[in-house]
């Protein structure tokens, strides 16, 4: 995926050992073995040992018929792995804070913090 930021594209890539550490989630919340997981899914317990270190890529059907197994959706094994996505909302809210002037700088923390903590 491609987004355009500030005239140029910016890949949005996929963290592979994010994406392997929710499978690896998933994946014993089940009280699955990797055995029991590749056995059901047809796919041998060294692929999965791959993904779940973020070696190896599944194919789109494959993350389908393994979220399914176990009951989670795509969503819940993507989470936090697109890279460069909370990077850049990192960068962009960090730039804002800076863009206030020094003096104002603690209270716009502290709104932030206030906000944060009631939700």
């Amino acid at each position: 995926m491609n987004e355009a930021i500030n005239g140029r594209e910016q890949r949005v890539g996929i963290n592979y050992k994010i994406l392997g550490k929710n499978i690896r989630y998933y994946r014993k919340q089940k009280n699955l073995t990797q055995e029991q997981l590749a056995e059901s899914l047809e796919l041998s317990v060294g692929f999965i040992s791959q993904v779940e270190r973020g070696i190896a890529k599944m194919s789109l059907d494959t993350l389908i018929d393994l979220c399914d197994y176990l009951d989670c959706s795509a969503g819940d094994i993507l989470n936090s792995a697109h890279t460069d996505c909370k990077n850049k909302l990192s960068e962009d809210l960090l730039a804002l804070y800076e863009q206030i002037p020094k003096k104002d700088q603690a209270l716009f923390y502290h709104m932030l913090k206030a906000y944060a903590d009631h939700l």
